[in-house]
């Protein structure tokens, strides 16, 4: 009889737990640092005056998330109108001439979409912010 050859050794499984563990740690870290912070409804939490960013929003709005991370990080007194959900926030979108969000209103000053460092100029001029150190 021929003798036969050696069977490779066999290769280590991972688990299927520990990769069941590891997809879901990713999937929570994913969905924690994707989290967004709160949005603080005008008229309902907080009644705006001059000094306030009104903020024309909607849920699913990724720039308005990034607005909103901005403005509450930097601790600059806004709040939002949902414009699917608010009235009022339904009728000032209607009544803006571009109909993209989000729609950010402050000074006297409309500002279309969200830009970081136009809207930080923009409020550092209207004293509604202090200068970056």
């Amino acid at each position: 009889m021929a003798e036969q050859e050696p069977a490779p050794p066999a290769r280590r499984r991972l688990p299927t737990y520990a990769l069941v563990v590891v997809v879901g740690a990713w999937a929570m870290i994913t969905m924690v640092s994707n989290r967004s912070l709160s949005p603080i409804r005008c008229g309902q939490e907080l009644n705006p005056d001059a000094d306030t960013v009104v903020m024309l929003s909607a849920s699913w709005c990724g720039y308005c998330r990034k607005a909103r991370r901005y403005l509450q990080g930097e601790h600059i007194k806004h709040c939002e109108y949902d414009i699917e959900t608010n009235a009022e926030g339904m009728r000032r979108f209607d009544a803006q001439p571009v109909k993209v969000i989000p729609i950010l209103t402050f000074g006297g000053e409309t500002f279309v979409g969200f830009e970081r460092e136009r809207i930080e100029q923009a409020l550092v001029a209207k004293g509604l912010r202090g200068l970056a150190d």
